[in-house]
Parts: structure tokens; sequence; C-alpha cells
């Protein structure tokens, strides 16, 4: 009886057991699960709120500018707070994107040929144009270079520098300094290391929030941080930037006195050859903007309306012709039925009714005459995503162009494939 007696009171013990592991991890995934909740409910309240604010202006001053349309000094005011609000909605919208594909892994770290003297000038260059109307101080610190040419991610390098720079204008009042340092540390094993440092005399930062100033979607609250609207994503964009390249980056900063930026990074150090690939990549650069664009054919295809004539009104202002359709069944009729060499290059949305951009450009690259496999079809649309770049590349496109797309960039775009 004793040993049966044991037996059961064992087996009750390991039940109990199990039940206590089930139970402690039901309450975990509850935690988990109540946890992701509160953080979602948070960042579409943030995100209502910081969206709300620039389409507010966007709608009040469009409001403005109608009821006073034959004061023209007040619709050109309204019209300048307009693009403003508009930048800035752009700039919360490239936040959160930025952020998805980070969080979600699909973000990825380019390793190219690329000149830092060039990289950093232009980042000060950047700093002085949003410096232009303020009285501030910049103050460039630039070492000796021994390993100018370095093998990085340009583009996402001068992202971390302007977003660094940008946060000391935004908390550094008028009468203030902004430093700007940048020295090469050391080169070896065929890699150079290189020190950023930025620094300012602003508002500073309380010592709380410092600790989580890399976090998403976290603001300081009060005072003077309150004029200066964001995702509050921007540090924390930065933070995740320098991991993916393998650098460090420290923060320091005092309330009242300033706050100080100091980022590390390692770059592979560039061949000889690599310096006539800077050479031949600037060369194109300055050529581009000299190519005339006037007597150019294009077929636009686009279902909005409001955009249809948009990007209309940018090409005829180039003196490009413009033949326009609503989707892209519409298109491969046109372009089908056109003369051979009829058009110099298709503009193409992808999300349309009745066929989409990517069906096509494959059926236009399918079809049996001789411009259909050369002529240029640059997509234009709002998918922003590397999968989306890539959907349309395999779809025969040859380039990408991100809505909301500026006058340069689709000009610059159409250079690449026209010259008189």
């Amino acid at each position: 009886m004793k040993k049966k007696r044991k037996r059961i009171m064992k087996k009750l013990r390991q039940k109990n057991a199990i039940l206590r592991k089930e139970n402690e991890a039901l309450k975990t995934a509850a935690l988990q699960a109540e946890h992701a909740s509160k953080t979602k409910s948070a960042f579409l309240s943030h995100m209502s709120h910081d969206i709300r604010t620039p389409m507010n202006g966007i709608i009040g001053m469009t409001g403005i500018a109608i009821k006073n349309f034959e004061d023209r000094e007040r619709v050109l005011d309204c019209l300048k707070k307009i693009d403003s609000s508009s930048k800035h909605l752009v700039s919360l919208i490239n936040d959160i994107l930025d952020m998805s594909r980070i969080e979600s892994g699909r973000m990825v770290i380019s390793h190219e040929v690329m000149d830092m003297r060039e990289v950093i000038k232009s980042c000060a260059s950047i700093a002085e144009s949003l410096l232009a109307q303020r009285k501030i101080d910049f103050v460039r610190e630039f070492g000796v270079f021994h390993h100018p040419i370095l093998i990085g991610d340009e583009l996402h390098l001068r992202q971390i520098l302007i977003n660094i720079l940008g946060n000391a204008i935004k908390f550094t009042p008028d009468g203030g300094t902004i430093f700007f340092q940048v020295r090469e540390i050391s080169a070896k094993d065929g890699k150079a290391v290189y020190h950023f440092e930025i620094e300012d005399t602003g508002i500073g930062m309380h010592p709380e929030f410092l600790d989580r100033i890399w976090d998403p979607f976290t603001q300081e609250n009060g005072g003077t941080c309150r004029e200066h609207k964001g995702t509050g994503l921007g540090m924390a964009i930065t933070k995740k930037l320098v991991d993916l390249m393998e650098g460090v980056i420290e923060a320091d900063s005092k309330l009242g006195v300033g706050s100080k930026f100091i980022v590390k990074g390692t770059f592979d150090i560039g061949m000889v050859t690599d310096i006539a690939k800077i050479a031949g990549k600037n060369m194109k650069g300055a050529q581009e903007p000299a190519a005339r664009l006037d007597g150019m054919k294009v077929l636009l295809v686009e279902d909005s309306p409001l955009n249809m004539e948009i990007a209309k009104f940018i090409l005829e202002d180039e003196g490009i012709e413009v033949t326009t359709a609503e989707n892209g069944q519409i298109a491969v009729n046109i372009f089908n039925n056109s003369l051979e060499g009829a058009f110099d290059a298709v503009l193409m949305d992808v999300r349309m009714p009745v066929m989409d951009g990517l069906a096509a450009a494959r059926v236009i690259r399918a079809l049996p005459r001789m411009d259909a496999a050369a002529v240029p079809i640059v997509a234009m649309t709002a998918d922003a995503y590397d999968e989306d770049i890539k959907r349309t590349a395999e779809a025969g496109m040859n380039a990408h162009l991100i809505k909301p797309v500026s006058q340069d960039e689709l000009l610059q775009a159409l250079r690449r494939f026209y010259s008189v």
C-alpha cells in the first residue's frame, strides 16, 4: 500500500509540475499579448496624432488659399506652408517604412565603393542649408583621411549622420553652436576605422530620457521638445542602422548644456581601381542635368486622375509629348497599335484595375516587335519595399521611382534613357 501511495503521490507531483509550467507559459503568453496590444495601441495613437498634424496643415492651408484666391501673397504663403507640411508627412511615412523594413529583417546593408570626403561634404552641405535661416554656428572639423576610398553603405551612412545633424539643428536655439567632426582613427588589415562626432550646445536631455533614446516611438515630453514633431523613430532607426553596419553609437547629454553623439564605423579600404569608379559616377551625375527632354515621347500609365494630371504637367512643361493610359490593358493596346519607335519611354504605375503595371510590362516585353524589348519602362509607384523593386525589375522595368515622386527625380530618371 505504501509503495502504491508513493507512486500515486509521485504522479500527482509530476502532474502538478506540468500544470504549473503550463500556467506559467499561459501567463507569459497573456502578458506578451497584452504588451503587444498596448504597443500596437500606442503606435496607432502616436501615428494618428503625428500624421493628422501635417494633414491638418495641408487641408487648412488649402482652404485658406481657395478663399483668398485673389490675394497672391496670401496664396503663396499658404502654398509654402502646404509644401512644408507635405515634406514633413513624407518624412513620417519614410520613418515608418524604414522601421518596418528593419524590424522585419528586410533592410539590406550594401557594400559599394564610396568616397568618404564626398559623403561628409554632402551631409555638411545639407546641414548648412537647414541652418540658412538660423543664427547657429556650424563648425566642421575634418581630419586627414589616409584612406578616403572605402567599401560601405553610403546611403545609410548619410542617413545616420543627417538624422543626428537634424536633431542637433532642431534642439539648438539661435546663438548656439554645432560641431561636426570626422576623422580616420586607424587602418589595419585592409580596414579603416572612422570616428564621427556631432556635438551641440542645445537644450540637452534629462538623464532618464537618455536611457530610452534608442527605443522606438520615444520622445522627450515638455519644454521646447513639444515644438518639434516627429515619429520618435529617428534615433531608433539610427541605432539599428549602426548595428546593421556593425558599428558603435554613443550618446551623452546634459540638460541645458547640449548633446554629443559619437559613431564609430569600420569600412573595407577600397582598391586603386575603385577610384576610377568613383570618378565615373561623379562625371555621370554631373552630365545628366544637361540633357534636354523636349521632343521626347512618353506613354504615361496611371489610374489616378490627380496623379495623372501632376505627372502630365511636369512632363509637358519640359516639352515632352505625353500619351496617357488609365490602366495596363489600355497601355498595352496603345503601344501595340503604335508605330515602332513611337515612344522613347513608358512611365508605369503598378497597382491599377483591369491589368496592373507588372503584367502590362511583361506583355509589352513579349510583343513581337523590335522596340518592345528595348523601350525603357520606369515604374512610378507607391510600392516602396525592396521586394517591390525586385518585382518591377523581374517584370522587365528599367527603373523604380517611389511616390511621391519629385519633379527632379522624375526628369533625372528620364534623362538616363534619352538624348537629343
